[in-house]
């Protein structure tokens, strides 16, 4: 999901050093390391949460909303047929009980709870879910279509309907008030994991069609925990209980204040001065203020271990001279010692040799010690002089808003002037990255980042390695279509979750990465810094805080 918000090897080893770093890794990487402070008390009512972005916000209107904004959304105003759970995976939400599902895996039936309302006290029916899916796939909504709407071309009619060429979608049906049928070109067995998306979350219909898209995205309705009460741009937010909420018991915290934007450094002073309860984005810590705290015995109290949910890697795009050449960014791959990227990271990282997390069960462990484009750089500066290169300059366009691009890039920049490239840096911001990503040229390489939206590698795929991702407006900026690998992940999807499905995901990935397109670099291993004082803290591996679920102590 969510690419540019967070948007990082391998000498030989003999046996017992490999057998060391194995167990290193092991408990680095565990999909179980999320850790949860515990209480005594237990849950207690009452009290202000205070926490801070280092991003604006630009939308709370999920169908956009996609940077610091989509990571506050997911855990305060609204909910889908499905929610996360703590590890990442889909369960029942609105819908009321288990999806009927045909023999074909085409057609899912949801019923969905009855009695449900939005914060304005209006009642939840199948028509407003309906609506909310429809609007992320429509190409007429403002400022422009939803960054779902690919992950959404999955419905029947729901491709025309996205190309201007039909009114509805005809898969997406209301049978009753309380009843919504999915019909699907093929089948998804993804398909929990993406009605949980933001994207997908539900909004009432008669509020929304009768606003504008601005008005709803600064003054926005659903039915989560909390519902907003004031937007102050470019200072906060304000959060309070939701009275109409329907998970018996929650919210615990009465409010919740979000400060906008804070520099890093100084959030992180204020939650040691007791005046924040923590970063409402893990990914905003910076990686010297994270070292100190790790260093300092009497600060440990602060950190929570945070699962690894970011994979960063290089975009080459073959669209645009003189990465067009095969043979040089077969040089790039093999140019980088991602073990010294870690390092520049402060050791918060581990090399990556491919795209998909270690938290996905499609994670091929084998890449990461042997990737398609092992580190040579030797071999890499005979790969750029046998190419022809003529010396011209290449621009590496990096989000100077990402703390781990900032302390990583130099390390990239030097490996490839050092074979032979003449290449520049510039920064952006993550938005103005992500928007110069969509274009088909332009952008010969950049570094990008993917931080999941669920623990599934048709995620990632679906994201930002499929054609659709890297069509005009898509958010990759390698711009390269694969069709035998698209096929692969389709063919993958008409199977039950398991071994089999894993592996044609596995074959798609490697398609991709022999054509060095793509070069992962690693995975971000992060930490939270909270305060203390919140009680049953754990950091979700999709959007950090579910903030119904904490309490103060």
């Amino acid at each position: 999901m969510n690419e540019l918000q967070t948007l990082k090897r391998r000498p030989l080893l003999v046996m017992s050093t490999f057998c060391a770093l194995l167990t290193v890794l092991i408990s680095l990487f565990a999909a179980n390391s999320v850790l949860a402070r515990g209480s005594a008390a237990g849950p207690v009512y009452g009290g202000t949460l205070h926490i801070a972005y280092t991003g604006g916000m630009g939308t709370l209107d999920p169908a956009h909303s996609y940077n610091d904004d989509w990571w506050l959304i997911n855990g305060t105003l609204f909910n889908g047929l499905y929610q996360f759970d703590r590890n990442g995976q889909p369960q029942l939400d609105l819908a009321a009980a288990p999806p009927t599902i045909s023999s074909d895996h085409l057609t899912w039936t949801f019923h969905i709870r009855k009695g449900v309302r939005f914060s304005n006290g209006m009642p939840v029916t199948a028509e407003d879910l309906r609506y909310s899916i429809t609007r992320s796939l429509d190409p007429h909504l403002k400022p422009g279509p939803s960054w779902g709407q690919a992950a959404d071309e999955i419905f029947q009619g729901s491709v025309e309907f996205a190309n201007g060429k039909a009114r509805s979608v005809s898969g997406i049906q209301v049978l009753d008030p309380y009843t919504i049928r999915f019909k699907l070109i093929k089948p998804v067995a993804a398909l929990p994991f993406i009605l949980a998306e933001t994207f997908n979350m539900v909004v009432p219909e008669p509020v929304v069609s009768k606003e504008s898209e601005e008005y709803f995205a600064s003054h926005p309705i659903g039915t989560g925990p909390y519902k907003l009460v004031y937007w102050h741009k470019g200072v906060g937010l304000e959060f309070v209980r939701n009275p109409y909420y329907y998970h018996h018991g929650k919210p615990y915290i009465d409010k919740i204040l979000v400060d906008v934007p804070v520099d890093s450094s100084l959030i992180t002073l204020r939650i040691l001065k007791g005046e924040l309860d923590g970063f409402g984005n893990d990914q905003d810590i910076s990686a010297a203020d994270m070292q100190q705290l790790r260093h300092t015995p009497a600060d440990a109290k602060y950190l929570v271990n945070a699962p690894v949910t970011v994979v960063t890697w290089l975009d080459l795009s073959p669209r645009d001279a003189p990465m067009n050449n095969a043979m040089l960014r077969q040089a790039v791959a093999m140019a980088i010692d991602r073990t010294r990227l870690v390092k520049l990271l402060g050791g918060l990282g581990a090399p990556a040799g491919g795209m998909y997390i270690p938290l996905m069960p499609q994670h091929d462990a084998a890449l990461d010690q042997n990737p398609v484009y092992p580190y040579n750089p030797t071999k890499a500066a005979a790969l750029v002089k046998a190419s022809g290169y003529k010396g011209q300059q290449i621009v590496l366009y990096y989000s100077n808003s990402t703390p781990d691009n900032v302390s990583s890039v130099p390390g990239v920049l030097q490996a490839l002037q050092q074979i032979g490239l003449n290449v520049v840096l510039r920064g952006l911001t993550s938005t103005s990255l992500l928007a110069l990503s969509g274009n088909m040229t332009g952008h010969p390489i950049s570094m990008q980042e993917w931080s999941i939206d669920y623990p599934d590698a048709y995620d990632i795929y679906t994201g930002v390695m499929s054609c659709a991702a890297n069509s005009l407006g898509g958010t990759s900026a390698a711009k390269y279509c694969d069709q035998t690998a698209d096929n692969l992940v389709t063919q993958a999807e008409g199977l039950s979750l398991g071994p089999d499905r894993n592996s044609l995901l596995q074959q798609a990935e490697r398609r991709i990465l022999k054509t060095a397109t793509k070069v992962p670099l690693y995975y971000l291993k992060d930490y939270e810094i909270v305060s203390p004082r919140v009680g049953g803290f754990y950091y979700m591996p999709t959007f950090g805080w579910q903030f119904e679920n904490y309490w103060l102590k």
